[in-house]
C-alpha cells in the first residue's frame, strides 16, 4: 500500500469534512436545523450514509451528527519513519470523504448552486434507479465507469466514451481538471448526454461522484436485499454484482485521492492516465486497486480487465437460430453442404491458453478454403484452433473448455457436431449454408459461448479455423502431443489413493439416464475428461455437470463397486441404474452415452473381448461396424457384454479387472494396437503375458469370430485356457454378494395397526398363495365397484360384436338419466378407501417408504394489503416431501392449484367449443376473470398478453399495464402474467407490468435460458416471482435455475415449467421429464426442487380433437364432451407427474380436476 496515497487520501478527507461543515453551517443559517433534507424523489434518504450506517438523514440537524462520525473516522497521517499497513486507514478516510461529499450535495439542493442545472443531472430519482438498475441485474449493462477529470483532448474523450457505449457500460461523470470536465468535452463535440445514451453528467465538482456511488448503494438495497448498515454485505454485493471502476484523467489532487479511496470501499478500482503511485496487490478489489500511467488507447480494455468486468454477448452472432432446441438436430448426407472429419478427413479441435497480451479478443481467422469455395457435399480437413486468455485461466482448464465445443456448436440450426479431440465429425446443412452459415460462425459461436458461459476464467478468445490440408496436418502433431501429456498426468494415481471420484452428466441431453463416473484409473468415455479434468471442471463451476462423489464403503474391490457411487448413479440415472461395476464388462458395466472413443464387446466364440475404435470403419468380430454397434450400445443403456470407454482406459490396470484383465483381449484394429503399443506392452508384462500383443488378432488376420478362434489356437492365446467369461463374473459376484437385511417400514393407520414382525421365508408356494389371494381380492373389489352402466356397456358391446344382438341385454334396467347440472365450485366428493388405509392394509410384506431427502421449495403467490399488494388471499404451492399424493410416504402441505386464463387478444385459432361457452366475455378480460373465479372456482388467474406480440396485435406496454390492473381490480386472487416468444417486446412489457404492479407478487410467466435476465431483474426489483421454462429437458431446466439463483433470485420465487403437450401429443415424454425433475429434486438436487406449472388448456386448444366436429369424425363422439374430457385427461396425467399449478380453459375440466385433487388429497393440504 502506497504511503503517498494514504497520506493524500487522509489530507483529502480532512479537507472534505471541513468543507462539509462550512456548507452545513451556511444551510442551517439559511434554513434552520429542522429543515428537511434529502435527494429529490428517493426513499433512500442520503443513500451512501443510509446504506453504510442505517441512519436516516432527514433534517439538517441529522447532518451535524453524521459529520461528527465522519470526523471520527479520519485517521492520523502516517508517521514519517514508521511503516504501517496503510490500507485500513485509507479506506476509513475514503468513507469519511463520501459522507462529507454527500452532505455537501444535499446542502446544495437547499442553498445552491443547484446540482441539476444545464447539462448536469444531479441525483437519480427512484424511478430512474429501478428502471436502470434492472439493467445491471439482467446484464444488459455490464457495469459503469465513473469518470473524473478531463481527457487531454476532446477527440480522446469522444473515443473513450464511444468505446464504453459500445460495451453497453454506463458512464457517470463528475469532477474536473483545470476547470474542464469530461462531460463538457462530450457536449462541446455534439455528443448527446443523458440516461438514454448512458452518458450521465452528474456534476462539475468531485463531490458529485457520490451520485454514482449512491446509485450502487441503492442497487444493493433494492436488488440484493442488503440491509442498511451492513457494510460488509454492501461491499460484497457491489464487488461481485456491480462491475464499476473509476477512470481518473489528468492531475489527481488530494480531494480526488480521498474520493477514490471511497470508491475502493465498494471494490471499484481506479485506472489513471497519469503517473501516480500504484496499489497492485489484491484485497478489497478483485484484482489491483490503483493502476496508473495507462495509455488512452487501451484504457477501457485495461479497466475491464482489472475490474474483472465481462461484457456479455447476449445473442450468438450467427445467421441461423441458436438455442438448446437444436442440439438434437441430425443432418443427413443428402442434406449436407459440407462436412469435415468423420474418418474421411483429418479433423480435430484444440484449446490452448495464452497470456492476455497474446490474444486478440474476438479475432476469427480462416486459413484455407471456406464452405462457399468448395463443391457441394465435399469433405474437407479441419482444425478448430482456439486460444484463450484470462486472469484465472489455468492449463488444467483447457480440456474442460475443449469438451464444451461439442454442445456449443450443436446449438446452431444447420450445424451438426460429433466427437472430441481428434475424432470429430461435423456437418453444415444446405439450409444453413443458404442462410449464410460459414466457417467463421464456428468461431463466433465458440467466442460468444466461452465468454458468456465461463466468465470466471475466460477474458479473451480468438479462434482460427483451418481447412488447408498441410496446415491441419502440421498442427495436429502439436495437438496430439498435448493430448498425450494430459493423459500422462494421471499415470501415478490410483483409484484406491483418493476418497472422491467425479461424475459427468454432460451427455444427458441426448442420453438422459447416462452417468459417467470418472476415477483416476478410468477416464470418461469420451476420452477427453480424466479425474483431474473433472476436479478442475468442478472448480470452474460447482453447480455444473461434474460433481464430486465420495466413494464411501467399498462393496467389491474386484468389480469396482462402492456404496455411495451406486447411490449417486441411482439418483442421477433417474432411478434406472441401481448398481454399476467400474472394472467389469459382463456384470453391470457403466452406461454408455455415444461419445465414447472405443467400444468393447464380448465375443463368446473366443471367450474374450474385441475392441474397436471410432476411426475404424471396417467389419468387426461382432458382425457390426462401429456406427451400428454405437447405436446398440449408446443412449445411456447398461448393456452387459458391451461398454464404451476412452482409449486410455485400455491401458489402465483396472481394465477388465473383474473379468480376467488383459488376457481377455482377442481382437483390435491394427491402427489402435500401434497407437497404444508402448503402454499395452507394459501392462501385458505386468500380467505375465509379454507376447500378448502379437497374439491379439486384427483386421489383417481376421474379422470373423471363428477365424479369430483358429488364430488364437494357433498362437496359444491365454483366453482359451481361462474360465468361461459368460459365467465366471456372475459366479464371483454371487460368492461375494452380501444380502442386506430387509428394511422395515412401519405404516400406521387406525384401521390397520398390526404389521407382521415375523420374517417369512419366500418360497414358490408362498408366492403362488399370495398371487391367488391377491387375484381373488382384485376380482371381488372390481366386481363390487364397477358401475351398472359400465357393465351394461360391456355386455351391449359384446352382444353386438359377437352375437349381432343390439337390444338383447335387458337384465340391467335402464335408469333415468339426471338432467344436466351446472358444475358447482365445490363438487361433492365420493369417499372411498384412502391410499394410506390401503397401504396400511398390506401385511404380506414390509412396505418400503421412499421419503424425499429435501422438500420441494414453497412458493407464495400474491400479496395482501398488509404485505404490500391488494389480494384478498395469497396462495402457496410446493413443500411436498414425497411424490404426488404418496401421503403414506410424506406430506403435501399445499394442494395443487387450478388457474384459468383470460386474454388481451383472442387468436383466430381459439376453439369454437370454448367460444360458445364464454361468448362475449372473451372480449372483456376483467369480466371473464371475475366469472372464472366466482362461477367456475379458479384459484388463480393467468392473463395472457399475446396481443403485445409485434405480429399478433402489437399492443403497447401501457395497454398491457392497463389490462392487468383492470383484472387486479376485478378479482382478489393472485395473478399469473403470461408473455410470448418475441423476447424484446416481452421483456419491455414484463418490465412495465412488474413496475406498475410493484408488491403484488405476480408470477411472471416465463423466462428461459436465452432470455431470463431482464424479467428476473424486474421480479427482483418489484417483488414478483418467475416461471423458469425449459424445452422438456431436465438438464436445461436445472441450468436455468442455477442461472436464476446466481442472480439472487430466491428459491421461493421460482416455479418450473418443463413444457407440456396434450394427451396424444407427446404427453408421455412430458410426463417422464416432469417425474424425473420431481424425483431428482426430492432426492437431494436443490436446483430441481421447485414447484411445477403446466398449461393443459393452451396445449389442448391447439389440437384438432378440440376443433373437429362429430360430422367430420363420428367415432370421436360429441365435441362438447370430448373437449372437456381431453383437457381433463391431459391435466390429470400431469397431476400424477407432479404439477402444482394448472392453467385450464374448459370450465368442466376445471371442476373435474378440482374434484380429483380433493379426492387424492384425502382432505389434506391448503390452497
Amino acid at each position: 500500500m502506497s504511503k503517498h496515497i494514504s497520506t493524500q487520501a487522509i489530507d483529502g478527507a480532512i479537507e472534505w469534512v471541513a468543507r462539509a461543515e462550512a456548507k452545513l453551517d451556511q444551510a442551517i443559517a439559511a434554513k434552520g436545523e429542522s429543515c428537511t433534507i434529502g435527494f429529490p424523489d428517493t426513499a433512500y434518504f442520503l443513500p451512501i450514509i443510509y446504506s453504510l450506517t442505517a441512519e436516516k438523514m432527514q433534517t439538517l440537524a441529522d447532518l451535524r451528527c453524521i459529520l461528527k462520525r465522519a470526523k471520527a473516522l479520519v485517521p492520523a497521517r502516517p508517521a514519517g519513519s514508521v511503516w504501517l499497513p496503510y490500507l485500513g486507514n485509507t479506506l476509513d478516510a475514503g468513507v469519511a470523504s463520501l459522507f462529507a461529499c454527500e452532505v455537501i450535495e444535499a446542502c446544495k439542493y437547499l442553498i445552491g448552486p443547484n446540482p441539476a442545472e444545464g447539462i448536469w443531472l444531479g441525483a437519480a430519482n427512484d424511478i430512474i434507479m429501478r428502471e436502470r438498475g434492472i439493467e445491471f441485474v439482467d446484464g444488459t449493462a455490464p457495469g459503469f465507469a465513473a469518470i473524473t477529470g478531463a481527457a487531454p483532448t476532446t477527440e480522446i474523450a469522444v473515443a473513450i466514451a464511444r468505446e464504453l457505449q459500445e460495451k453497453n457500460l454506463y458512464v457517470f461523470m463528475a469532477g474536473s481538471t483545470n476547470g474542464k470536465q469530461f462531460a463538457e468535452q462530450l457536449h462541446e463535440a455534439g455528443v448527446q448526454l443523458g440516461w438514454e445514451t448512458r452518458l450521465v453528467p452528474f456534476g462539475r465538482d468531485v463531490s458529485a461522484l457520490v451520485y454514482a456511488l449512491g446509485f450502487a448503494n441503492r442497487a444493493a438495497l433494492s436488488f440484493g436485499a442488503v440491509k442498511p448498515g451492513d457494510f460488509a454485505a454492501n461491499l460484497q454485493y457491489n464487488k461481485n454484482r456491480v462491475f464499476a471502476f473509476v477512470l481518473a484523467f489528468g492531475e489527481v489532487d488530494k480531494e480526488k485521492y480521498a474520493a477514490a479511496a471511497g470508491a475502493i470501499n465498494y471494490g471499484f478500482p481506479v485506472i489513471a492516465d497519469t503517473d501516480i503511485p500504484q496499489i497492485l496487490p489484491t484485497g478489497i478489489c478483485t484484482y489491483e486497486h490503483v493502476v496508473s500511467n495507462v495509455s488512452h488507447a487501451v484504457m477501457v480494455e485495461k479497466a475491464l480487465e482489472v475490474r474483472g468486468c465481462k461484457v456479455k454477448i447476449t445473442k450468438v452472432p450467427v445467421p441461423v437460430p441458436y438455442g438448446p432446441a437444436f442440439e438434437g438436430e441430425r443432418i443427413r448426407k443428402a442434406d449436407t453442404q459440407a462436412e469435415f472429419g468423420g474418418n474421411k478427413t483429418t479433423a480435430f479441435e484444440f484449446v490452448t491458453s495464452r497470456e492476455l497480451e497474446e490474444v486478440v479478443d474476438g479475432k476469427i481467422d480462416v486459413i484455407g478454403p471456406d464452405i462457399d469455395q468448395i463443391p457441394e457435399g465435399e469433405c474437407m480437413p479441419l482444425a478448430i484452433w482456439v486460444e484463450v486468455a484470462g486472469r484465472k485461466m489455468q492449463s488444467d482448464f483447457e480440456p474442460i473448455l475443449e469438451r464444451q465445443i461439442h454442445h456449443m456448436l450443436n446449438g446452431a440450426e444447420g450445424l451438426w457436431h460429433m466427437g472430441q479431440r481428434d475424432i470429430i465429425w461435423t456437418r453444415v446443412s444446405k439450409a444453413g449454408f443458404a442462410k449464410g452459415l460459414r466457417l467463421k460462425h464456428y468461431g463466433e459461436i465458440i467466442h460468444a459461448k466461452f465468454l458468456s458461459d465461463y466468465p470466471a476464467i475466460v477474458d479473451k478468445v480468438q479462434v482460427t479455423m483451418i481447412t488447408d490440408r498441410d496446415e491441419v496436418e502440421k498442427r495436429i502433431v502439436i495437438a496430439r502431443k498435448v493430448y498425450n501429456e494430459r493423459n500422462r498426468r494421471m499415470e501415478s494415481m490410483t483409484d484406491e489413493a483418493v476418497d472422491t471420484f467425479y461424475s459427468c452428466l454432460l451427455c444427458q441431453s441426448f442420453a438422459p439416464n447416462h452417468v459417467c463416473i470418472i476415477t483416476p484409473e478410468r477416464l470418461g468415455l469420451c476420452g477427453a475428461y480424466n479425474w483431474l479434468d473433472g476436479k478442475a471442471a468442478y472448480e470452474i463451476d460447482n453447480t455444473g455437470p461434474n460433481q464430486p462423489v465420495i466413494k464411501g464403503e467399498c462393496v467389491d474391490p474386484v468389480r469396482g463397486i462402492w456404496k455411495n457411487i451406486n447411490d449417486y448413479v441411482f439418483i442421477n440415472s433417474h432411478k434406472t441404474i441401481e448398481t454399476f461395476s467400474a472394472y467389469s464388462i459382463m456384470d453391470h458395466p457403466m452406461t454408455s452415452c455415444g461419445c465414447f472413443e472405443v467400444i468393447c464387446g464380448y465375443v463368446p466364440e473366443c471367450n474374450g473381448v474385441m475392441v474397436v475404435n471410432r476411426e475404424f470403419t471396417g467389419d468387426t468380430p461382432s458382425g457390426m461396424i462401429f456406427s451400428t454397434l454405437a447405436g446398440s450400445v449408446g443412449g445411456g443403456q447398461q448393456t452387459p457384454g458391451f461398454m464404451g470407454c476412452g482409449k486410455v482406459f485400455l491401458t489402465s490396470r483396472k481394465f477388465l479387472k473383474a473379468d480376467g484383465g488383459f488376457k481377455r483381449l482377442v481382437w483390435m484394429p491394427k491402427e489402435l494396437k500401434e497407437l497404444l503399443k508402448e503402454d499395452l506392452v507394459k501392462r501385458f508384462e505386468e500380467q505375465g503375458v509379454p507376447g500378448l500383443l502379437d497374439q491379439i488378432a486384427d483386421e489383417t488376420v481376421a474379422t470373423d469370430a471363428k477365424q479369430i478362434r483358429m488364430h488364437m489356437e494357433k498362437v496359444g492365446h491365454p483366453a482359451l485356457g481361462m474360465d468361461d467369461m459368460s459365467v465366471s463374473t456372475q459366479v464371483a459376484a454371487k460368492q461375494e454378494e452380501v444380502k442386506p437385511e430387509p428394511v422395515k417400514v412401519e405404516v400406521k393407520a387406525e384401521a390397520h395397526a398390526e404389521v407382521r414382525d415375523k420374517k417369512t421365508e419366500i418360497t414358490p408356494e408362498l408366492i403362488e398363495e399370495i398371487t391367488n389371494k391377491l387375484t381373488e381380492k382384485v376380482r371381488k373389489d372390481f366386481k363390487a365397484r364397477v358401475t351398472e352402466e359400465i357393465v351394461k356397456d360391456i355386455i351391449n358391446t359384446l352382444s353386438e360384436k359377437f352375437l349381432g344382438l343390439k337390444a338383447a341385454v335387458q337384465s340391467i334396467p335402464e335408469r333415468p338419466r339426471p338432467l344436466p347440472v351446472k358444475p358447482s365450485i365445490k363438487p361433492a366428493v365420493s369417499q372411498g378407501p384412502r391410499a394410506l388405509d390401503r397401504i396400511a392394509g398390506i401385511t404380506a410384506f414390509n412396505v418400503k417408504k421412499d421419503t424425499g431427502t429435501i422438500p420441494v421449495n414453497t412458493v407464495t403467490l400474491g400479496a395482501t394489503r398488509e404485505q404490500g399488494g391488494t389480494r384478498g388471499k395469497v396462495c402457496q404451492i410446493g413443500g411436498a416431501t414425497a411424490m404426488p399424493f404418496h401421503l403414506w410416504e410424506g406430506v403435501m402441505p399445499n394442494k395443487p392449484l387450478v388457474a384459468m386464463e383470460v386474454f388481451d387478444v383472442v387468436g383466430p385459432k381459439y376453439p369454437a367449443v370454448l367460444r360458445e361457452i364464454y361468448g362475449d366475455l372473451l372480449n372483456h378480460p376483467a369480466d371473464m376473470a371475475k366469472a372464472c373465479v366466482e362461477k367456475y372456482g379458479a384459484e388463480l388467474i393467468s392473463v395472457r398478453l399475446e396481443g403485445t406480440h409485434p405480429e399478433k396485435g402489437d399492443r403497447t406496454p401501457d395497454q398491457a399495464v392497463e389490462l392487468v390492473k383492470s383484472v387486479l381490480a376485478a378479482v382478489d386472487v393472485p395473478l399469473i402474467i403470461t408473455g410470448h416468444s418475441s423476447f424484446d417486446r416481452c421483456n419491455e412489457v414484463m418490465k412495465a407490468v412488474a413496475a406498475a404492479c410493484k408488491g403484488e407478487n405476480l408470477l411472471l410467466n416465463w423466462v428461459e435460458s436465452d432470455n431470463y435476465r431482464t424479467i428476473a431483474g424486474a421480479a427482483l426489483a418489484y417483488g414478483h416471482s418467475v416461471v423458469a421454462m425449459s424445452p422438456i429437458d431436465v438438464n436445461i431446466g436445472k441450468q436455468l435455475n442455477i442461472l436464476l439463483s446466481n442472480m439472487d433470485v430466491k428459491p421461493g420465487q421460482i416455479v418450473m415449467d418443463a413444457m407440456t403437450g396434450a394427451m396424444g401429443y407427446g404427453i408421455e415424454y412430458t410426463y417422464s421429464v416432469m417425474e424425473r425433475i420431481r424425483l431428482t429434486g426430492l432426492g437431494g438436487d436443490a436446483m430441481l426442487a421447485f414447484p411445477i406449472i403446466v398449461s393443459p388448456g393452451q396445449e389442448c386448444a391447439k389440437i384438432k380433437e378440440l376443433k373437429s366436429s362429430e360430422k367430420e369424425f363420428p367415432a370421436w363422439g360429441e365435441l362438447k364432451k370430448r373437449a372437456a374430457l381431453w383437457e381433463l385427461t391431459t391435466a390429470t396425467s400431469l397431476l400424477y407427474a407432479g404439477a402444482d399449478v394448472f392453467i385450464m380453459y374448459h370450465p368442466d375440466a376445471v371442476q373435474g380436476l378440482k374434484n380429483t385433487i380433493e379426492q387424492l388429497m384425502d382432505g389434506k393440504g391448503k390452497a
